[in-house]
């Protein structure tokens, strides 16, 4: 930044400068104050709208992100490369060794519609992979939109917001019949939810879930698609919400706030995880890239984390094709545990196009631009939540603001302070430029 130019005011004091050490001080305070004060999280740079399908629920076992070790294997080597997505805006790579995974390779002919993927995981799944060309923005220009999904979380950086109260579901627990199809779409794992499963992010925020999917990485090597502080966690679920404002996906997208997507952290645990082990079992009959399963209705709030209450919010997009803008993402701050095995079924079960192993479906993370990741809950350097009790106030207060606030009072005492002192000075060289004249008194003769 080039530096700052006189300001109006200072011609007002250039007489005072000279008048003591008292002024120099005050003038030397001010000059220095800093003309644009930007705000902590503005300069993490978040990414709003914009968010891949997922969703997840509670799980036995469940641990706060900050308080969990990086499971052994799942530390991402500085210097790495990740799945080259050609994605032109991000100028991001992920810290992961892929030369030797195989991943979807593009087909030529468009297979049967799958209209209940459509509008969510993208448009027509023939025309886009993970890996390798076209890069996604030449078939999906909004792909190279400023507000992208993944992103990595920082948690000493994320706005503290204590408007942000804890999600409210109804009607996820489902019974066992009907029965809900799960399918294999050559990108990931999908289940399609019924009607009836609704969730609020607030009053007035109401949405109506659509579909679950997950993204997981390879043996030893992590997928989730959101970082927290540049680590990568084995798998991630996401479950999509459609905006009760909206009778399609299609009208939805693109609209802020149309499309919502809870997404939680699956981690390695002691235990097998009951709720998941429900649908993991069944992935072998949707092994193949296309086949499809009908399975038993199960608890789909058991996927995602006990606590909602405690989660990081942001506006971003879709994480595949068509990388729609305008999607609510609500990732939580507890992770959610699965057994080594199970990690190892979703991870090495499925398969994609050209008899390849359905692996490392993940996007690289995107660059946050200006956006600000809000927090629901007060969280340290280290991602725990403080000791302390937060402040509740009517409105999101990041570090910035209070910052800026700070900067802002400081000058505003300075400068009553510097006119104070110059009327003061004024008025003693009023004073001592006056000529003493002695009154004359007329003598009279008596």
């Amino acid at each position: 930044m080039a530096p700052q130019g006189p300001g109006p005011w200072q011609p007002l004091l250039t007489e005072a400068l000279a008048q003591g050490p008292t002024m120099q001080l005050l003038l030397f305070l001010v000059l220095l104050r800093p003309a644009h004060p930007q705000g902590l999280p503005q300069m993490q740079g978040v990414t709003p709208p914009g968010g891949g399908w997922s969703g997840e629920d509670d799980l036995p076992g469940q641990e706060d992100l900050a308080s969990e070790e990086d499971p052994p294997g799942q530390e991402e080597a500085a210097g790495e490369e990740g799945p080259p997505e050609a994605e032109t805006h991000s100028g991001e790579e992920d810290s992961l060794r892929l030369e030797d995974l195989r991943t979807e390779a593009p087909r030529n002919t468009p297979g049967p519609e799958n209209h209940a993927h459509r509008g969510r995981k993208g448009e027509d799944h023939s025309h886009w992979r993970y890996r390798g060309d076209p890069p996604w923005p030449q078939v999906f220009p909004a792909c190279a939109g400023r507000f992208q999904s993944p992103v990595d979380i920082r948690p000493e950086l994320a706005a503290f917001c204590p408007a942000l109260r804890p999600v409210e579901l109804l009607g996820f627990v489902l019974p066992p019949l009907p029965e809900l199809h799960l399918q294999n779409n050559g990108h990931t794992v999908q289940l399609t939810l019924p009607p009836g499963l609704e969730m609020a992010l607030s009053p007035g925020q109401e949405y109506r879930a659509l579909q679950l999917h997950l993204h997981w990485g390879a043996a030893g090597r992590p997928g989730s698609e959101h970082t927290v502080g540049g680590h990568r966690f084995p798998a991630e679920i996401h479950v999509v919400h459609l905006s009760t404002t909206f009778a399609t996906v299609e009208e939805a997208l693109g609209r802020p706030g149309g499309v919502a997507v809870l997404a939680a952290f699956l981690q390695e645990g002691p235990e097998e995880n009951s709720a998941y082990e429900q649908l993991l079992s069944h992935l072998e009959e949707v092994a193949e890239e296309g086949s499809e399963a009908w399975v038993p209705g199960l608890d789909v709030s058991a996927l995602l984390p006990s606590d909602l209450s405690r989660y990081f919010r942001y506006e971003g997009s879709l994480t595949t094709p068509s990388c729609a803008q305008g999607v609510t993402w609500t990732v939580f701050n507890q992770t959610v545990k699965l057994s080594a095995k199970q990690l190892h079924t979703l991870s090495d079960t499925l398969w994609g196009p050209d008899d390849s192993r359905l692996q490392m479906n993940f996007r690289a993370t995107q660059p946050l631009n200006g956006r600000v990741i809000e927090a629901s809950f007060s969280a340290g350097v280290d991602g725990r939540p403080r000791t302390f009790e937060p402040v509740h106030l009517s409105s999101c207060f990041s570090a910035g603001n209070i910052l800026a606030l700070t900067f802002g009072l400081l000058f505003a005492v300075t400068s009553i302070a510097l006119l104070v002192q110059i009327r003061r000075q004024h008025k003693c060289m009023a004073k001592g430029n006056a000529s003493y004249q002695p009154a004359e008194v007329a003598e009279t003769e008596a």
